[in-house]
């Protein structure tokens, strides 16, 4: 048998097991892949969603979140909305990277100015052209909305106010070059730690510090070995939800319209949910005795934009102008 032919079947295959039927009006399941757990906004406001399509559809649409990765890695969730056994999954731009470097541009900081920010550049020309027209062509996963995860701040075992401050600190980054950069954009040591790894490696001092939304500080209980908190506030960390385009095109165009207007609808709650649990967790670890330290961002700023430019500022060009011109 012919591999075309193979995989030809293996993908309606996969289509039948995500759920899709084929008859019309019937009852359609749809996968949805979280990586965060039960308790994250994220996931709590997944679920209401789920319930929200679940109202208006009269039970026809059925939106089943899997929380906490209980589906395998993100890059093997990635892999299922690609051949249709998997219809959704809540990730980050760089889940894409392998098939257009440059949604990574997000990893740069102080690039992008706030969540406002990434929501008119995802819903720009510039941003549907980038995930909607390059990526989708050579992935098949569309990219349908952008979502808070909270923005990216320093903590640290040493008083920090500048970027020279940071001479010889090693801080923790994940191993892909736009991380490193960004790290040494701030004036640190980038030190590649996978992410199971870190608390230990906080606790014996094998790097001085890490970069993370406060809420994943706190959840990582990080502050207990870490004594300061700085709030350079130097990436608006964005996630990415992603949809199975094989099956996106199978829905009805009401139904994509349904979906669209539900998640849409509780974008503002999920916003709203990540800066309350942002606000409550940094109070939480300034009472237990974390000392909290708002630094000097406009050198952090200038700092990093001057380093990064160095680098990507003729690379990605273009698209880096278009999302200044979003400001």
């Amino acid at each position: 048998m012919r591999k075309a032919t193979v995989l030809a079947m293996c993908a309606v295959l996969a289509i039948l097991s995500a759920g899709i039927p084929a008859g019309a009006g019937e009852t359609i399941e749809l996968k949805w892949y979280q990586p965060e757990p039960a308790g994250h906004p994220w996931t709590d406001v997944g679920q209401l969603i789920c319930d929200e399509i679940d109202r208006v559809s009269n039970g026809r649409l059925k939106l089943i979140q899997y929380p906490a990765g209980q589906l395998g890695s993100q890059l093997e969730a990635l892999e299922m909305l690609r051949v249709g056994s998997l219809a959704f999954l809540t990730s980050g731009p760089a889940v894409l990277n392998s098939f257009d470097e440059r949604v990574q541009v997000f990893g740069i900081p102080y690039l992008v100015k706030s969540r406002e920010h990434a929501y008119r550049i995802i819903d720009s020309k510039t941003g549907q052209d980038l995930f909607n027209t390059h990526v989708l062509q050579r992935s098949g996963v569309r990219t349908i909305q952008f979502w808070f995860f909270g923005t990216r701040t320093l903590s640290i075992n040493r008083e920090v106010n500048t970027p020279a401050d940071l001479a010889n600190a090693k801080v923790r980054c994940m191993d892909m070059p736009i991380y490193k950069d960004s790290v040494a954009s701030l004036g640190a040591n980038p030190t590649p730690i996978t992410f199971s790894e870190l608390y230990l490696a906080l606790q014996t001092g094998v790097v001085d510090g890490q970069e993370n939304p406060i809420s994943t500080i706190y959840a990582q209980k990080y502050f207990e070995v870490q004594k300061y908190i700085v709030l350079t506030n130097h990436i608006h960390h964005m996630g990415t939800v992603h949809v199975s385009e094989m099956i996106w095109r199978r829905l009805a165009e009401a139904d994509r319209k349904l979906i669209m207007d539900v998640f849409d609808k509780f974008r503002p709650v999920i916003d709203e949910r990540i800066e309350k649990d942002t606000m409550e967790k940094l109070e939480l670890m300034k009472k237990g005795g974390t000392r909290i330290i708002t630094p000097d961002v406009e050198a952090f700023r200038k700092h990093s934009l001057d380093y990064m430019m160095g680098i990507y500022g003729e690379k990605w060009g273009d698209l880096i102008k278009a999302i200044q011109a979003l400001e």
